[in-house]
């Protein structure tokens, strides 16, 4: 594992491995007054800058979400890493997932209409283009890019606007003070609100398709194993 360059950030403090990235490394700080979370990233600093205005929507809308911090270059990103506030919290169970329909519902309709984020592509979209964020069409099989694109193509007509895109239970916690933190805004993107709702509220059979496709193309270069799973249970769903 490589280490992030905290000097960048004029930090100076022990490091240690922190649970939660599947796809990227993640460090975080010890005996900071304000410890730090750093993660590796493939974005670009377009897709990074573009992530700002939207994180002051979620906080608007009653969210906690980390404060990404610029290095003293200006930078988000510096050699592949990003360095944002330590947030502590509780886990939130999917069961619980109940207590943030509002406030994730207030955050969709605020979002609606927004500017797709620089280098990613939604659902839509990857219905006449191969390549977006972490999905790249070209690189799977004819057969499951068709079993993808049949599961997007069967959804009803709705209003884009951004998504969290990754709203998994370690990425929601609860505060002390009863608020709702969102970590891990790496898939965020402009997409169709199911792709937050559709893993913890009732949903149609459309949107459970539509919902493991993504994790099928989003998952097919970065976790093979997962992704073939997921293909296995779209074709059965």
């Amino acid at each position: 594992m490589s280490l992030p360059p905290i000097n960048l950030w004029r930090v100076s403090a022990p490091l240690e491995p922190f649970s939660g990235g599947h796809r990227n490394q993640v460090w975080r700080t010890r005996g900071l007054s304000q410890d730090l979370v750093f993660k590796s990233t493939t974005r670009s600093e377009a897709a990074l800058d573009w992530l700002a205005p939207v994180q002051d929507v979620a906080r608007r809308c009653g969210f906690v979400v980390p404060q990404m911090i610029r290095s003293t270059n200006g930078w988000l990103s510096e050699t592949g890493w990003t360095c944002e506030a330590f947030v502590a919290g509780e886990t939130v169970s999917r069961d619980g997932f109940a207590e943030v329909a509002a406030p994730l519902a207030d955050f969709h309709a605020q979002t609606a209409g927004w500017d797709q984020r620089p280098g990613f592509l939604s659902s839509v979209v990857l219905l006449s283009q191969d390549c977006g964020g972490d999905v790249d069409l070209t690189q799977m099989p004819p057969d499951v890019v068709a079993l993808c694109r049949a599961a997007w193509r069967a959804l009803p007509d709705t209003p884009a606007c951004v998504v969290h895109g990754d709203l998994a239970p370690g990425n929601v916690l609860q505060l002390s003070d009863g608020r709702f933190a969102l970590l891990d805004w790496d898939e965020c993107r402009v997409d169709l609100p199911l792709f937050d709702t559709a893993p913890h509220a009732p949903k149609s059979r459309a949107e459970t398709r539509a919902h493991l496709a993504w994790e099928v193309a989003c998952s097919w270069a970065r976790e093979p194993a997962y992704a073939r799973d997921m293909a296995e249970r779209l074709r059965n769903t």
